[in-house]
């Protein structure tokens, strides 16, 4: 099962917990997917400590789905 398939069950299952995903292999139709199922945020790999601080942050807050704004 990979990030989008748990994301996935979990949603159907009732779990909302936040998500931050991080990949090395990035494109576009999985991150619009990732977003629109409720992830805090998508981080590609390599990434600045600081934009993780950022998702950690919106996570811990509750504010989601949303996109990390640079």
């Amino acid at each position: 099962m990979n990030g989008i398939e748990l994301q996935s069950a979990l949603n159907t299952r009732g779990y909302r917990v936040p998500i931050i995903f991080v990949t090395a292999f990035p494109d576009e139709a999985t991150e619009a997917r990732a977003m629109r199922a409720g992830a805090v945020c998508f981080l590609s790999k390599p990434f600045e400590g600081d934009d993780m601080i950022k998702c950690l942050e919106k996570a811990l807050r509750g504010n989601r789905p949303g996109i990390l704004d640079n």
